[in-house]
C-alpha cells in the first residue's frame, strides 16, 4: 500500500475534515464528565440506555445508575465533583451556572471547587440542599410509611437543609449530621460516628475511591437519637 502526502489543497481539506469528526464524537452541549468509575455504570438519556465509561460526556437531563459493588465520580460545569455510591441513581437536573441534581436512591457525596453563580443543590424526594460549604453526603435510609428517611452530613463548610413539605429548614454546619424522618420531619443537627467511616476520597491518587461503609449499621446510631 502506498500512502501518499497530501498536497496544500489537500493539506486544508484533510484538516477540515479531521475537526469536524472531533466534533461528532464530542457533543458541544456537554456539561459533565465521568472521571472515575469501578464495576457497572450505565446512562440513560432520552429513552436509550448505554454502558458508561472513563471519559463518557454528559449532558443536562441524563440519567447515571451505579450497580452492586461499583462507583462513579462525575465532574459537573467544571465546578463540582459528585460521586455515587453503589447501587444509587441521580439525576442531572440543572448544569451550568447553577447545577442541581436529584438523588433517586442509593448515596451521594459532593464537592464543590469552583464558584457556581446559580448554587448547587441536592434534592432527595421532598428534601433539598443548598451548599455554601464544599464537602457533603446525602443518602436514603429506613422507610416509614412509604417514604424514606434522608440522611446528610457535612464535611467541610454549611449546607441549609429544606424539607419542602413543611418549610422547616436548617444549616447544617462542618462535622454534623442530620436525619430527616420520613422525608418530613427534620431532627437537630447534631455529631454522629457513622459519618466519620464514610470515604469521601474522589481522587484515586490519593487512594481508595468505593466507599464501603455499611449504612445499614450506622443508621442504628441515627436510630438510637432521632425515633421516640
Amino acid at each position: 500500500m502506498t500512502i501518499g502526502i497530501p498536497t496544500h489543497h489537500g493539506s486544508r481539506r484533510w484538516i477540515l475534515l479531521v475537526c469536524l469528526f472531533v466534533l461528532i464524537l464530542v457533543p458541544v452541549d456537554a456539561d459533565g464528565v465521568i472521571s472515575y468509575l469501578e464495576g457497572s455504570v450505565t446512562v440513560r438519556r432520552a429513552g436509550n440506555t448505554v454502558a458508561a465509561d472513563i471519559g463518557t460526556q454528559l449532558q443536562q437531563g441524563d440519567v447515571v445508575v451505579t450497580g452492586p459493588r461499583s462507583t462513579v465520580v462525575i465532574r459537573l460545569a467544571d465546578a463540582a465533583d459528585i460521586k455515587l455510591r453503589e447501587n444509587s441513581s441521580v439525576d442531572l437536573s440543572e448544569i451550568g451556572d447553577r447545577v442541581e441534581v436529584g438523588l433517586n436512591s442509593g448515596g451521594l457525596f459532593s464537592r464543590i471547587f469552583g464558584r457556581l453563580l446559580g448554587g448547587f443543590d441536592v434534592r432527595a424526594d421532598t428534601v433539598v440542599g443548598g451548599v455554601r460549604g464544599t464537602e457533603f453526603f446525602v443518602a436514603y435510609g429506613r422507610t416509614i410509611d412509604d417514604l424514606p428517611d434522608v440522611w446528610l452530613c457535612v464535611n467541610t463548610g454549611v449546607v441549609d437543609v429544606t424539607v419542602l413539605e413543611t418549610g422547616a429548614s436548617m444549616p447544617v454546619r462542618e462535622g454534623e449530621g442530620v436525619n430527616i424522618l420520613a422525608g418530613t420531619r427534620l431532627t437537630d443537627a447534631r455529631r454522629y460516628r457513622w459519618t466519620e467511616r464514610l470515604n469521601w476520597n474522589m481522587d484515586p491518587s490519593e487512594g481508595e475511591i468505593f466507599d464501603d461503609t455499611d449504612l445499614d449499621a450506622a443508621y442504628a446510631d441515627l436510630l438510637d437519637q432521632d425515633y421516640d
